[in-house]
């Protein structure tokens, strides 16, 4: 056995170590010379970091930024160029559709300069994971994109016009039925969503894309669905299912802001109890906020602005997880006292209860608020406030907004400073 064993062992180390193939690094080489390096053009990059000049043809290909290559066989099957400052055309005939055992692609926030998205993508058919987002390419997204069967992740975020054909969405969701994640913010579909949802989905991401219609309540039943984001498209109506939603114990961030949401929130709505995050600005909500809300105890972001919601809103202490809470515009014609300040309050970070116009007697902000110590905005106007304003507590303010009240005496040295 010992025999067998140490034999066993001088073979594996006499095995060949699996370079990058050659033809490969000319590829990438190739395709790196068609752009130049702009770092301050990498779009929404808070880092821009030039990846492409650590790759040099004296040099494994496999050991250069961005460039994952499978451990056995050498070839490239990852390529991760993210903020990497790229700026140029990227040509139908591209040197990067050479990499034929691709399986992950990231170009995102590069400035590819108006280039088309190419249907030789589809030639990609190992992808798993794809994303060109805001990488400045345009126009009509090719049919050819649902031809990637093994998808599970594709991220196609739209700054200048991307458009997705009306029967596109269609196929996207007919053919890929691996997709976890999808992401087409700001892409034109204009057009109803489908019914044939798969219940893999776990991220869906479709806002700012003229949406219409009524949302199909297949998709509140997705088992696995985590976040649900289609905020800003005003033709689309939303009615919530009255049967229990199949995500309700998945899903943690909803985002339904801008959307004309019908009917009542149902009481199955408190059996979400793991959403995090809750949107529903400007979407026809009136009168109380509905009960089922009052239940959702682990919220950490509310925004309810533009709405016609009034009081009584007492409950919002329950809410003991607020990072961020937002009331703008609305009609709460009552004191702020209902956010009574306490110890669990310490983890809010953004304020908004402007523009409610409370006519009750005039009265000073409430002392609470300046004791908030994790307070970063705060946004007070159009609310008759009266008084003095107080010292701030907290060291993190970036925003403070006040105007359109009647606050008197010197600026405090906190805001000062």
């Amino acid at each position: 056995m010992l025999y067998t064993f140490i034999c066993q062992l001088a073979f594996s180390s006499s095995l060949p170590h699996h370079l990058c193939p050659k033809d490969q690094a000319l590829s990438l080489l190739q395709f790196n010379h068609m752009f130049t390096i702009n770092p301050d053009d990498s779009y929404d990059c808070k880092f821009s970091h030039p990846k492409t000049h650590s790759w040099n043809k004296s040099t494994d290909c496999c050991s250069w930024d961005g460039v994952h290559c499978d451990k056995i066989t050498g070839q490239v099957i990852e390529l991760n160029l993210t903020c990497s400052g790229l700026q140029g055309k990227f040509h139908s005939n591209s040197s990067l559709f050479q990499l034929s055992n691709l399986k992950r692609l990231d170009l995102s926030h590069n400035d590819f300069s108006g280039s088309l998205i190419s249907p030789k993508f589809v030639e990609f058919s190992n992808l798993t994971h794809l994303d060109l987002s805001n990488s400045n390419f345009m126009g009509l997204i090719p049919f050819e994109i649902s031809h990637l069967s093994k998808l599970h992740v594709l991220h196609i975020v739209d700054q200048y016009g991307f458009i997705l054909g009306p029967h596109n969405i269609e196929l996207l969701l007919k053919n890929l039925t691996q997709l976890r994640e999808l992401d087409l913010e700001g892409v034109n579909i204009s057009s109803t969503i489908p019914l044939n949802f798969y219940s893999y989905l776990t991220n869906l991401w479709l806002p700012y894309t003229e949406l219409r219609g009524i949302l199909p309540e297949r998709v509140f039943h997705l088992s696995n669905l985590e976040s649900f984001y289609l905020s800003n498209n005003v033709e689309l109506t939303v009615r919530f299912p009255t049967t229990k939603w199949n995500s309700s114990a998945s899903l943690m961030m909803l985002y339904l802001g801008y959307v004309n949401i019908t009917g009542k929130i149902p009481e199955l709505f408190s059996h979400l109890t793991s959403l995090h995050e809750l949107d529903m600005r400007d979407s026809n909500l009136a009168g109380p906020i509905p009960k089922p809300l009052w239940n959702l105890t682990h919220i950490e972001s509310l925004f309810l602005d533009d709405n016609h919601l009034e009081e009584p809103i007492s409950h919002f202490s329950i809410f003991e997880k607020l990072k961020d809470l937002s009331l703008r515009n609305n009609n709460f014609d009552c004191r702020l006292e209902f956010l009574s300040f306490n110890r669990s309050w310490s983890q809010l970070e953004t304020l908004d209860f402007s523009s409610n116009f409370l006519t009750v007697p005039i009265r000073n902000i409430p002392s609470w608020i300046f004791s908030l110590p994790s307070l970063n905005s705060l946004h007070l106007s159009d609310n008759h406030f009266s008084g003095k304003i107080q010292e701030f507590k907290s060291n993190t303010l970036t925003e403070v907004d006040l105007r359109q009240n009647q606050l008197q005496g010197p600026l405090p040295n906190s805001l000062q400073n």
